[in-house]
């Protein structure tokens, strides 16, 4: 029973925690300037009108604009089951540190593919920028990863986050810093700001809204589910960095563990929301700086890592 229960909330979670995380970004900004906005479930009412439409499908178009939608969305949602992102998540297999990276790399190109597909010339040039900001950022994700993978002594994701252990300071800084290159690192993957604006419709600043410009119906639902819940994995992740980091946690029971990830994957929503309405989008050429704070932040855990190790 409890097995079942475990597999309805995770199911139950992958459905609403996405556009609940999408909803409170708009929401928090809308209030940041001074309107209502729409309500947090709006997210949800889109998705439903989407699937309702038709699909307006370019001439240029072949097979692989439509495919690579769906197969984009197939290979999150084995992310979703294989990615520790949720305390209460059910059992899953192996969740190799370089097989989740691979993974969001498959995603990704699979995007990439779509765009291409399309012929139009801007979707073109996003998708040649979204190229550009994987190659740099990707570095710093498995990074980031791989400090946790050395200062546990496994590349197993579940072992990772589900290590017990006295804490000391060393580690919940280790912890902290690679939840922060982690979120960090979402804001470049999921092309929010200051990367990317993605209220706007400008050439010079869109680039995943750009990619999508051609997607319609129940093609474009696909694509913008599979966005929010690659946003509410890389948010869980985050916040699973940020609670252990604190070692009281590990005497909570696995309800109030999983009450917790969600807030925190909510706080994160809010925090985005509060931060793309105070800040402004980096020039184009500021953005390798950026996300080489990102790359040294995850240099420095990984570095920690090793030290404490050595330590031990």
């Amino acid at each position: 029973m409890t097995a079942l229960l475990h597999w309805l909330t995770f199911l139950l979670s992958i459905i609403l925690l996405p556009v609940l995380t999408l909803g409170t970004i708009r929401k928090t900004k809308a209030r940041l300037q001074n309107r209502i906005g729409p309500p947090i479930c709006q997210p949800i009412y889109d998705l439903v009108k989407l699937s309702r439409k038709g699909e307006t499908i370019s001439s240029t178009m072949c097979g692989v604009f439509r495919l690579s939608s769906l197969l984009a969305f197939a290979d999150i949602l084995v992310l979703a089951w294989l990615t520790p992102w949720l305390c209460f998540k059910p059992w899953a297999p192996h969740s190799n540190i370089f097989m989740v990276v691979y993974l969001f790399a498959f995603a990704r190109m699979f995007t990439l593919l779509g765009s291409l597909d399309s012929g139009s010339a801007f979707g073109a040039f996003s998708a040649s920028r979204e190229a550009t900001l994987s190659l740099l950022v990707e570095p710093a994700v498995l990074l980031a990863l791989v400090s946790l993978g050395i200062f546990f002594g496994s590349s197993d994701l579940r072992v990772i986050f589900s290590h017990q252990t006295n804490q000391t300071f060393t580690d919940s800084a280790i912890w902290i810093a690679a939840g922060l290159a982690i979120f960090f690192s979402s804001l470049v993957e999921l092309s929010r700001m200051p990367v990317d604006d993605p209220t706007t419709h400008l050439e010079l600043t869109m680039i995943h809204e750009a990619m999508i410009l051609e997607a319609s119906g129940r093609n474009l639902a696909l694509i913008e589910f599979a966005h929010a819940l690659k946003m509410s994995i890389f948010f869980g992740l985050a916040s699973q960095c940020f609670l252990r980091a604190f070692p009281q946690f590990n005497t909570f029971n696995v309800y109030s563990q999983g009450g917790l990830n969600i807030v925190g994957i909510l706080g994160l929503a809010l925090f985005v929301g509060l931060l793309e309405s105070l800040i402004v989008k980096l020039q184009w050429r500021k953005v390798p700086e950026f996300i080489a704070y990102i790359l040294s932040l995850s240099l420095i855990a990984s570095l920690a890592a090793i030290g404490a190790g050595v330590i031990k």
